[in-house]
C-alpha cells in the first residue's frame, strides 16, 4: 500500500493485518480508500475507565476498593468527537454515533447491538444497547449478543479495554458487508476486535491506536489467535 512520501513503521504486521501506533488523523491522511471503515471512536462522554460502574458505583470508587480495576482513559473522550476526518472513506460503520449524530450525514441505515438479548427484566444501570451509524445499508439491522458486565455471551474473561466490543459483533458486520481479501480500516482500534475479526475471516486490515499499551494488547491477541477455518467465508 502506498503511504505517500513519509515512511511509516508498523507496530505490528503479519498475515495481512497491520497496526500503526499514532494519532489516526496523521495516519489516515496517508492512506487510500478501503472497502470498509469500521470503528468505535471516543464518544466524548469521558467514560470512567475503572469497574466501579459495574460493582457499586461512585461510593465503591471513592473508597478505593481493593478489587477496583484501573485502566488508561480513552484518548480524546474528554472532548466532543468530530467524525469529519473519517469522511474521506466511501463506506463507513461508526459506533457511538448517537452521541454525535448532528455531525453526521443523514442515514436510515443504523446497526443496533442489543446487549441484553433476552434479559430485559434484569435491572441494569447502563445502556441496553449501542448504535452504529452506517452508509452501507438502507435499513436498521439488529445484532444480539449479551454483554452486561460479567454476564456475556462471548469473551467472558477478556477485559482488555474500558469500551471493548465483542469480536463476534465485528465479525458479523464484516461478514455482512465485506468479502474475503477486502481491506478494512479501524482508526481507533483499541485492543483490536475489528482486526481479530478480519483475521478470522480472511480480510486484510489496518488498525491505528494512539495508546501503545492497547497496540501491545492487540498485537498479542493477534499473534495468539488460532485460525478458525469455518469462519473463512
Amino acid at each position: 500500500m502506498k503511504m505517500g512520501t513519509e515512511l511509516m513503521t508498523p507496530y505490528y504486521e503479519h498475515a495481512g493485518i497491520t497496526i500503526y501506533c499514532g494519532d489516526c488523523r496523521d495516519v489516515l491522511s496517508l492512506l487510500g480508500d478501503c472497502d470498509l471503515l469500521l470503528t468505535d471512536p471516543p464518544y466524548g462522554l469521558n467514560v470512567p475507565v475503572d469497574n466501579a460502574r459495574f460493582s457499586g458505583g461512585s461510593q465503591y470508587r471513592e473508597r478505593g476498593h481493593k478489587f477496583l480495576q484501573y485502566r488508561i482513559p480513552v484518548s480524546g473522550d474528554a472532548e466532543p468527537f468530530d467524525p469529519s476526518h473519517l469522511f474521506q472513506f466511501r463506506r463507513l460503520v461508526i459506533f457511538g454515533a448517537n452521541n454525535f449524530a448532528d455531525k453526521l450525514p443523514p442515514s436510515n441505515g443504523w446497526i443496533v447491538w442489543d446487549k441484553r438479548a433476552g434479559l430485559e427484566d434484569v435491572d441494569w444501570p447502563l445502556g441496553a444497547g449501542e448504535l452504529a451509524w452506517t452508509n452501507v445499508t438502507g435499513a436498521v439491522r439488529i445484532f444480539r449478543n449479551r454483554w452486561m458486565g460479567l454476564v456475556r455471551d462471548s469473551e467472558r474473561n477478556i477485559f482488555d479495554h474500558p469500551t471493548q466490543k465483542p469480536v463476534v459483533l465485528m465479525r458479523w458486520i464484516l461478514k455482512q458487508w465485506t468479502k474475503v481479501g477486502d481491506l478494512v480500516i479501524d482508526p481507533y482500534c483499541g485492543s483490536g476486535p475489528v482486526l481479530q475479526a478480519a483475521k478470522e475471516l480472511g480480510r486484510r486490515a489496518i488498525g491505528i491506536e494512539i495508546e501503545e499499551k492497547y497496540c501491545e494488547i492487540a498485537a498479542k491477541r493477534l499473534s495468539q489467535e488460532v485460525f478458525q477455518w469455518e469462519l473463512y467465508t
